[in-house]
C-alpha cells in the first residue's frame, strides 16, 4: 500500500465514513461505496498502464519514458521534483528517467529531436514547439500567472520601461538581457508592443542564462527575468532593483506536455501523466516539509537562499487551489486567446518562425485528460480560471490587474461550494458537495 500502512489507511477510511455518516447521509453504505483515499486524497487503487501501452513504447525506444523540468522556476520545480522523487509514474506501471533544464530554450533541443517525451516549459517554449511543427499534447498548465519582472541597476536612471522610448533617458538603446525562447522573453516582448518600443531603436537583446541574469553583468542595462530569480537578484544577491513587473502586459501560462504520438498510440500513458501530475499537487500539499527537502537535494539547489524559495514555493505550489492547472481551450476564453495574442507579435518580431493562431493554441491542448482526473476525484473543472479577480478585464484590455500570486495572503481556499461533485477525503477530512 502506498506509503499509508495498513492501519493508518483504515483509519483514514474510518474518519471518511464517519463523516459521511455524522453529515446526515443514513446508514452505513456497503464496503464497495466507501471511497478509498491515501492520505492527501488520491482514490486507490492506482490504474496501471496497459501492456500494449508498455510495449508500444518499448518499440519506440521510449522505455523508459524520458522526462525533463525546468529548475529554479517557483512552483514548476516542486512538481517535477515531486514526480521524480516520489515515483508517481512508476506506480501508475511507467517506467521513467529524470533530468533538468535552466531554460524552455535547453529544454526543447532535447524534446524536439525525440530524446525527451514528457516536458514542462512556459508559453514561448511551446510556441517553438508549434512553430517548428513539433508534435505535441499539452495536458495541464502549471504556475499560471508566475511574476516575470524587469531589473535595472541600482545605480539605474530608469524609473520604468517607458522611459527607453526614443532613448529619453539612456540617450541610446538600451541593452536588455533575456533569456531567448524563454518567457521573460515573451514577457519582454508583450511589454514592448503595448509601450510601443522598438528593437533596434529603443533596445538591443542579449541572451543569458537566468543565473547570470540574476548578477546583473556589466553591460546590461535592464534584465527581465521569473521567479525566485528576480527575487534572488534584488533581496540575496542585492545586485539590481526592480524597474517593475511585467504581468500588467502578458498573463503567463505553463504547460505540462508529452509527445503527440504518446496520445495517438498510448492514451491510457496520457492520462496516466496527467494523474500523476494532480497526485503531485496533492502530495505536495500534504507532505510540504519533505517536499522542500527534496527540491532542496538537487544539486541546482546547494547555495541557494532557503527562506526565499520556501516563500516563492507557498505563493507558487502550495498556497494557489489544486485547480489553477486545468488547461482551459475556449477560443474566447483565456488560455488561447492570450497566447495567440502574443504569438502574433512573436512572430512579427522574429522570435517564432511562423504565426502560431488561436486555433493552433486550442489544438495543442485535451481538457478530457484533466476533465478524468477531476472526475476520479469528485472533482468540477472550474468555469473560469481561478488565480484571477473576479473583475480582470479580459483577454488585451492591458494593463492587466493584480491576479495570482498578487492577490493571496495564504492557502487559497479548496474545496469551495460547486467545486467537488462528489465526497473527498484529504488529511483525514471528508469534505462533501
Amino acid at each position: 500500500m502506498d506509503r499509508v500502512d495498513r492501519r493508518r489507511f483504515l483509519g483514514y477510511t474510518a474518519v471518511a465514513t464517519g463523516s459521511l455518516l455524522a453529515g446526515g447521509l443514513g446508514q452505513a453504505r456497503p464496503a464497495v461505496a466507501q471511497a478509498q483515499f491515501t492520505e492527501w486524497g488520491w482514490p486507490l487503487p492506482y490504474e496501471q498502464i496497459s501492456t500494449k501501452s508498455r510495449q508500444w513504447l518499448q518499440g519506440k525506444g521510449w522505455w523508459p519514458l524520458n522526462a525533463g523540468f525546468i529548475v529554479m522556476w517557483s512552483g514548476e520545480e516542486l512538481l517535477g521534483s515531486i514526480l521524480m522523487n516520489e515515483k508517481l509514474l512508476e506506480k501508475r506501471g511507467l517506467e521513467m528517467k529524470w533530468q533538468t533544464f535552466v531554460a524552455a530554450g535547453f529544454s526543447n533541443e532535447a524534446f524536439i529531436p525525440g530524446r525527451t517525451q514528457v516536458a514542462n516549459t512556459g508559453a514561448l517554449g511551446v510556441l517553438a514547439l508549434l512553430a517548428n511543427n513539433v508534435p505535441t499534447r499539452a495536458l495541464a498548465t502549471h504556475t499560471p500567472g508566475i511574476t516575470h519582472e524587469a531589473l535595472v541597476p541600482l545605480d539605474s536612471p530608469l524609473k520604468s520601461l517607458s522611459d527607453l522610448k526614443d532613448q529619453k533617458v539612456l540617450k541610446r538603446p538600451a541593452v536588455v538581457g533575456t533569456t531567448t525562447g524563454s518567457t521573460n522573453h515573451f514577457g519582454f516582448i508583450a511589454a514592448s508592443h503595448h509601450l510601443g518600443l522598438k528593437e533596434n531603436q529603443d533596445f538591443s537583446l542579449r541572451s543569458l542564462p537566468p543565473g547570470e541574469l540574476a548578477a546583473m553583468p556589466k553591460g546590461l542595462d535592464v534584465t527581465t527575468i521569473w521567479e525566485p530569480h528576480a527575487s534572488n537578484s534584488v533581496e540575496v544577491l542585492k545586485t539590481s532593483r526592480r524597474l517593475e513587473s511585467l504581468n500588467p502586459y502578458y498573463l503567463y501560462s505553463g504547460y505540462y506536455y508529452t509527445r503527440r504520438e504518446v496520445e495517438e498510440n498510448a492514451p491510457d500513458v496520457a492520462q496516466a501523466l496527467t494523474d500523476a501530475f494532480v497526485e503531485a499537487i496533492l502530495w505536495g500539499k500534504a507532505n510540504t516539509e519533505k517536499a522542500m527537502s527534496e527540491l532542496f537535494a538537487l544539486p541546482q539547489y546547494a547555495s541557494v537562499n532557503k527562506a526565499l524559495i520556501k516563500r516563492m514555493s507557498d505563493l507558487y505550489f502550495f498556497w494557489p487551489k489544486p485547480t489553477v492547472y486545468y488547461p482551459f481551450d475556449d477560443a474566447n476564453g483565456v488560455w488561447p486567446k492570450e497566447e495567440g495574442r502574443i504569438s502574433k507579435w512573436a512572430h512579427e518580431t522574429g522570435a517564432a518562425k511562423r504565426e502560431v493562431t488561436v486555433a493552433n493554441w486550442q489544438d495543442v491542448r485535451r481538457t478530457s485528460y484533466m476533465k478524468a482526473t477531476f472526475d476520479r476525484l469528485g472533482w468540477n473543472a472550474p468555469e473560469r480560471p481561478p488565480f484571477l479577480p473576479k473583475d480582470w478585464g479580459g483577454v488585451g484590455n492591458l494593463p492587466y490587474k493584480p491576479y495570482a500570486a498578487d492577490l493571496l495572503k495564504g492557502p487559497a481556499p479548496f474545496p469551495e461550494p460547486g467545486e467537488l461533485k462528489k465526497p473527498w477525503t484529504f488529511m483525514g477530512k471528508t469534505y462533501r458537495p
